[in-house]
């Protein structure tokens, strides 16, 4: 998918009314610039071709940094959400992928969970607009969970099924061989997120530039 595709792609997922009267699943994220697009793409193209575990790649329309996941959450409560989200002091700021990461290293395998690339600038101030998310929601009873760190990342991928002999530094490596270019963070975004058979397809319920 090209840069031009990932637009239109972002472009129609805008402006999509939840189903009244049910529950949604959402989160509140920062999108990523189109700028680097071409390069995650070489980067899970190189993976995807050496891995032999079956891993679930993130499709380039859904790569975003995700500031606060809010799980199920009822269509009458969403105003109520926005309002919180307006309220949110937000800064444009610099970032740009960095090193590599996984999540879920513990299972039996010794296997990562979830493939991600990090943020070599912008970590801190994702961080700290991540806090302020946070605590704009914790009056609607979104409580942060108990001793979860936040980390900005970009998700790769998740494996499903792991392979012995696969090379997991390879993912660190395949980044590093790519330039990314230093770009603003500058609008956050409240998606919804509806899952199917081909995965998770994002849709947008309110976003907010930077100030």
């Amino acid at each position: 998918m090209t840069a031009s595709q990932v637009g239109a792609a972002r472009a129609a997922a805008r402006d999509v009314p939840p189903p009244v009267g049910e529950r949604v699943r959402c989160f509140v994220g920062l999108p990523l610039p189109e700028e680097w697009g071409a390069a995650l793409e070489s980067v899970v193209a190189r993976l995807s071709r050496a891995f032999s575990s079956r891993i679930a790649w993130t499709p380039p329309g859904n790569w975003h940094v995700t500031l606060r996941f809010l799980g199920e959450v009822e269509t009458e409560r969403l105003p109520d959400v926005i309002t919180a989200l307006s309220g949110v002091d937000f800064a444009p700021f610099a970032m740009r992928p960095g090193p590599a990461g996984s999540f879920g290293g513990g299972r039996g395998d010794g296997a990562p969970r979830t493939l991600w690339a990090g943020l070599a600038e912008g970590g801190e101030p994702a961080a700290v607009f991540a806090a302020r998310v946070n605590a704009a929601l914790a009056p609607l009873g979104f409580e942060p969970g108990a001793g979860r760190g936040f980390r900005a990342h970009i998700t790769l991928g998740r494996v499903r099924t792991a392979v012995e002999g696969d090379d997991w530094g390879l993912v660190g490596r395949a980044l590093a061989a790519e330039r990314f270019d230093s770009v603003a963070a500058w609008t956050f975004i409240l998606w919804r997120s509806a899952l199917g058979r081909g995965g998770p397809r994002y849709f947008e319920l309110w976003s907010r530039p930077g100030s």
